[in-house]
């Protein structure tokens, strides 16, 4: 162990306490007083009925949500929900249909079965992204919410997710994740780490009516809730 003089100790404890004595309101532009953070911070809002109950107290800056899990577990049926639930509160949504295009009668069905008719107004599909990822950036300022279904179809590196967030932090990104063959996400699991709520969407058999989503990170609300997707209702 080295001796320092005693001039290089009393040197090194005034630089040590500094922040604590004098207070960190001069500090540049990098940091803020903690005290000064209420009048940037977003007031919370919740979704209507269980499936906001099943979200939590959400915040629009930079909020992202992902969709994953088995492949007919009702993923685009749970995005469907996601968009009438935040038109019904006024926001408008935008839903990038990539894997079944818009004009399918599978989304027609999800339409009618899922979005009720005074949200249809506020709710816009397109069935390409025919730039990728630069167009679903050319229309992040047009939508409150996003819908990607699914991230796969844009081909880009994962890391552009938490791009999005970062680069649009007052939109809403809600976006959906295929798994492989060996149950792994499809591009990584960068993603997961990124966004506010993880969801997963089980197949609890091949029914449809007993699959559930469920969240395994909530940064707004409660894990291990079950919601299910056909009664629209939370089962635990």
């Amino acid at each position: 162990m080295v001796d320092l003089p005693q001039h290089e100790i009393e040197s090194v404890t005034k630089v040590n306490l500094a922040p604590a004595l004098h207070g960190v309101s001069r500090f540049d532009g990098l940091f803020n007083n903690i005290a000064n953070i209420d009048k940037q911070v977003s007031n919370t809002f919740k979704l209507k009925g269980d499936l906001g109950n099943f979200l939590g107290d959400l915040e629009t800056y930079k909020l992202a949500i992902t969709l994953e899990g088995d492949q007919g577990a009702g993923k685009t049926q749970l995005s469907f929900q996601l968009a009438d639930g935040f038109a019904d509160i006024g926001y408008s949504v935008g839903m990038f249909q990539l894997e079944i295009g818009a004009n399918s009668n599978i989304i027609k069905r999800n339409r009618d079965q899922y979005i009720q008719p005074k949200n249809i107004g506020k709710i816009a599909i397109t069935g390409e992204a025919p730039e990728g990822i630069r167009t679903i950036r050319q229309y992040a300022h047009q939508f409150n919410v996003i819908i990607i279904d699914s991230w796969t179809k844009l081909d880009v590196d994962s890391s552009e997710f938490d791009q999005l967030r970062k680069d649009y932090p007052d939109t809403i990104w809600i976006v959906l994740f295929q798994r492989t063959t060996t149950n792994k996400i499809r591009g990584g699991t960068k993603p997961l780490y990124d966004a506010g709520i993880n969801i997963e969407v089980v197949k609890a058999d091949d029914t449809f009516v007993n699959n559930y989503a469920v969240a395994t990170k909530n940064r707004y609300g409660f894990t291990g809730v079950k919601f299910n997707i056909y009664q629209r209702k939370i089962v635990n």
